[in-house]
């Protein structure tokens, strides 16, 4: 083992300025707790979900149904089981840990989760994938706001036998409190894109100290490896892809898809996934403008509160149009738009089409995730701002399954090219579909590194 060069004092000094850097964090935090109350109020004025359960997210609460399974929770050896506590900030997490969380349960028949979300679309997407096991191995919550109160109250009534964050999901107060409770914290599905690369070096006297005390990261690629590890990470494992490529396809919802199509079969139909802030109003601009022949547009907003904005702007642009929550049985033939206005149904929509849009890449907001999409195989095009998910919209240009467009126009051009063109797409369906299928395999070597810690 490598023993540090630096002398005590010098270590000395450097753990106060880490206190003192930490307490000024939580001072600005703390000062900023009634914006934070505000910022829930005015989002619970279109999602009023986000007006219940603060007491967990202010004061660290821990769902009582929880901890009175304890008695009914004991292995073998009498004891209980092993406890874990995941946090997934929203839907995409939630949907990308769901493998994960089921083949650990199976490993430990005892264990239970405590999965938190801080989005109550992410919550609802949890009591949709976990119907089965809720109140029973896996329960929910909201995950306690970085208040040191917060964080500690909630981490001594539940008592987790380690914590495991997604992706960048760091807060200094918590895992400080890990280490004061002796929780060890994984950082799995880790990514760092070279923007959240730079913003961690400038802040790295906070963000250095919470990634030196990680007992794990498990890294998507090697270049995320080098980053955390450059920004201070020090037990970095290595690389063992991204735990969205395990992604379980739903056989209802692919059913309800296909049944959808099956009644389309006369038509192309474009999938626009997880569109945010008004990246519609340019989308059906151009389809509005080139009016494709034979083609219906699926646009599924990612946030339910901009549902009834979006059919605005559809009609703004004289668009014929119908919501997923009105379905006939089968749409007008002249019928152009069919608006999702619904939750945890994408792999339907999918399956409902021939290609998909990426949301989030149109505007400069870093894009969604294709992986779902290409596990279905279906082609997937993208705008010019992919920058959370760079490296794996590359991968999908040099392999054939991916498109990048340079704006709405484009798409509707592009799209409607390659669907006159039946080879064409069947191709680039297998090349998305083998994209996936060979990188998958993350979710075991998780689970292993998950294991060793909670030993």
């Amino acid at each position: 083992m490598v023993q540090s060069l630096k002398s005590p004092p010098a270590r000395h000094r450097e753990r106060w300025f880490e206190r003192l850097a930490r307490a000024g964090y939580s001072l600005l935090f703390i000062g900023l707790l009634p914006l934070i109350a505000l910022r829930l109020l005015y989002r619970s004025l279109s999602q009023p979900a986000y007006r219940k359960s603060w007491s967990q997210r202010f004061l660290g609460k821990v769902p009582a149904r929880l901890l009175a399974t304890d008695v009914d929770q004991t292995d073998p050896s009498g004891g209980i089981g092993p406890r874990l506590w995941l946090h997934a900030v929203s839907v995409g997490e939630t949907r990308a840990v769901a493998p994960l969380i089921r083949a650990w349960l199976t490993r430990h028949p005892h264990g239970r989760v405590m999965l938190t979300q801080t989005t109550p679309t992410g919550r609802q997407t949890a009591q949709t994938l976990f119907e089965d096991l809720l109140g029973s191995r896996v329960f929910l919550a909201y995950c306690p706001l970085d208040f040191p109160w917060a964080v500690h109250r909630f981490l001594s009534e539940l008592r987790p036998d380690a914590l495991v964050l997604m992706e960048t999901e760091l807060w200094p107060n918590l895992l400080t409190a890990c280490h004061t409770h002796q929780v060890p914290v994984a950082l799995v599905n880790a990514r760092l894109s070279e923007r959240s690369f730079q913003r961690f070096r400038r802040l790295a006297w906070l963000s250095a100290p919470a990634l030196g005390g990680l007992a794990a990261v498990i890294p998507q690629s090697q270049v995320d490896a080098q980053r955390f590890q450059t920004a201070g990470a020090n037990q970095v494992l290595p690389a063992a892809g991204s735990l969205k490529f395990d992604v379980q396809l739903d056989p209802h919802q692919i059913a309800v898809g296909q049944a959808w199509r099956s009644r389309w079969s006369h038509r192309q139909v474009w999938l626009a996934a997880s569109t945010r802030d008004d990246e519609e109003e340019a989308l059906l601009r151009a389809f509005a403008e080139q009016r494709p022949p034979g083609v219906l547009l699926i646009v599924v907003p990612r946030h339910p509160e901009r549902f009834d904005r979006v059919e605005k702007i559809a009609a703004g642009y004289n668009l014929s149009r119908c919501r997923r929550s009105k379905l006939p049985e089968s749409l007008d033939q002249d019928m152009q738009l069919l608006l999702g206005d619904s939750l945890g149904e994408m792999q339907a929509f999918v399956a409902a089409s021939d290609l998909c849009l990426i949301g989030g890449s149109l505007l400069p907001l870093g894009g969604q995730n294709p992986i779902e999409a290409c596990a279905q195989g279906r082609p997937v095009f993208f705008g010019p701002y992919m920058f959370n998910f760079e490296s794996l919209a590359q991968e999908l240009l040099d392999c054939g399954a991916g498109f990048r467009i340079a704006s709405a126009h484009a798409f509707v051009h592009e799209a409607y090219e390659l669907g006159r063109s039946l080879p064409r797409q069947r191709l680039c369906s297998q090349a998305a579909r083998s994209f996936v299928e060979a990188r998958q395999g993350a979710t075991e070597k998780t689970l292993d590194v998950l294991d060793a810690l909670i030993r």
